[in-house]
């Protein structure tokens, strides 16, 4: 299934999101039980300076009426600075890793409250509206139904109700799917 045909070219609306450190969600992403002292003192931290590369925009054809888009995604600098500590402690890095995945997680369900429930964001196939929206942005889409973000993710908003629309449907795994 793709996205809906748009009249009008979709506008990219800056969304403010404001994500939430919970180390208890943080923990059960990274299938942590315990985390030692060194890296908790670290992560809070880090959360926070991460905010100012989060950006999230509403994409639409016909303003706030018109159900769209929603894309989230951390900047560069934060990937390269994961990269960076990946390479001097691998476990390091997969713990940063993790709390990027958190903190782009968190900020889509404090926007689309409605994913906690189902556990996951049904990624719709974009059209040719969409992929021109994601260029303006600077961001480009991949056939494998990714952006040029590592830390992104892309969903409907309003959220859908089902997972018939995921691009993933047909290899999702997820007790949650219906």
């Amino acid at each position: 299934m793709t996205t809906k045909k748009a009249t009008a070219p979709l506008t990219a609306a800056p969304i403010a999101v404001q994500p939430e450190f919970d180390l208890f969600t943080y923990c059960e992403l990274a299938g942590e039980t315990r985390l030692d002292n060194d890296m908790l003192e670290e992560l809070e931290p880090r959360f926070d300076s991460w905010q100012q590369h989060l950006k999230a925009y509403r994409l639409s054809a016909g303003g706030e009426k018109d159900p769209g888009y929603v894309i989230l995604w951390l900047e560069k600098p934060v990937e390269d600075e994961i990269e960076g500590i990946w390479q001097d402690s691998p476990s390091a890095g997969m713990a940063f890793h993790n709390l990027a995945i958190h903190m782009v997680m968190s900020a889509v369900q404090n926007l689309l409250p409605d994913l906690a429930d189902k556990g996951c964001a049904p990624l719709p196939k974009p059209g040719k509206e969409v992929v021109a929206a994601f260029k303006k942005l600077g961001l480009e889409w991949n056939a494998e139904g990714t952006v040029n973000r590592q830390f992104a993710v892309f969903t409907n908003m309003p959220a859908l109700a089902t997972c018939a629309g995921c691009m993933l449907y047909a290899k999702c795994e997820s007790p949650n799917k219906d």
